[in-house]
């Protein structure tokens, strides 16, 4: 049986204080280059960062080849989102994902206002599911409908001056309920100047979860038996600093063998 892995590049970066300031969208460039000849299908950036560089984006994600999911403010006609924006591997935009469930820091920050519903886009590699920070890791209806949707991935961008420590046993719980691959991903900590004040922003911890995909039933029958925790799906968490991680997940294995698991559990 062949497996095709899809090679996801994460990027924690220590953004600029502001995170409104071009100096963000410098770094993110400056770490775009450092994927470059790496094979990466899929980039991807946390909440707020770079904030703003539409069109430098494109242009990097055309000269990768890989789609980059990059944490952008949008302003439209009927308001200002928390979105992360979708560019896929020609430079076009693939789609965008407003954040629904918004924080009273970023409300008075960014003058940002909530968006509506989660749609999951079509990628080369599959359907892949974005959702914003506590939109995800926070309550189930972002992972249902994208689930519904018959999303193979989700990337969750994220941000935290409180509970990331909560995060990914959030995420852990998201995996487990539909059967997906989840992304997750922090900026390194940093001092944010918000509205005029100050704030600590968490350090770290994005991760990779990857549910098992043994070749038949049988072996995931006995497989099942051993979950007592979940901790083996979590193929990759990062430290504290900035840097970039890769990791391959295997989505087709997992399509395959969710079937079998809602079967299991009664899910269906």
């Amino acid at each position: 049986m062949t497996t095709i892995l899809l090679k996801v590049f994460i990027i924690q970066p220590r953004p600029a204080a502001r995170l409104e300031s071009p100096e963000n969208l410098d770094l993110a460039l400056r770490l775009l280059e450092r994927c470059q000849d790496q094979g990466a299908d899929l980039i991807c950036f946390p909440e707020y960062f770079p904030f703003s560089g539409e069109a430098e984006l494109a242009r990097a994600a055309r000269e990768l080849r890989a789609y980059i999911a990059a944490g952008l403010v949008e302003d439209a006609s009927e308001g200002r989102y928390n979105t992360t924006t979708l560019f896929d591997r020609q430079g076009y935009l693939a789609g965008r994902q407003r954040k629904v469930t918004l924080g009273a820091l970023e409300v008075r920050g960014f003058g940002v206002t909530p968006g509506q519903g989660w749609q999951a886009l079509d990628t080369d590699f599959g359907r892949l599911g974005l959702a914003v920070c506590i939109d995800f890791w926070g309550q189930p209806e972002a992972a249902r409908q994208l689930s519904a949707q018959g999303a193979d991935l989700i990337i969750n961008p994220s941000i935290f001056p409180i509970l990331r420590g909560h995060w990914k046993n959030g995420a852990l719980v998201r995996s487990f309920d539909h059967y997906l691959p989840v992304v997750g991903v922090n900026t390194a900590g940093f001092l944010a100047e918000i509205a005029g004040r100050q704030y600590l922003m968490q350090e770290g911890g994005s991760f990779a979860l990857q549910p098992p995909a043994p070749p038949d039933e049988k072996e995931l029958a006995a497989l099942i038996r051993t979950w007592d925790d979940l901790a083996p799906w979590t193929i990759l968490e990062a430290g504290d600093e900035e840097a970039i991680f890769s990791v391959n997940l295997d989505l087709a294995g997992v399509r395959r063998c969710r079937p079998w698991i809602w079967e299991r559990f009664g899910m269906c």
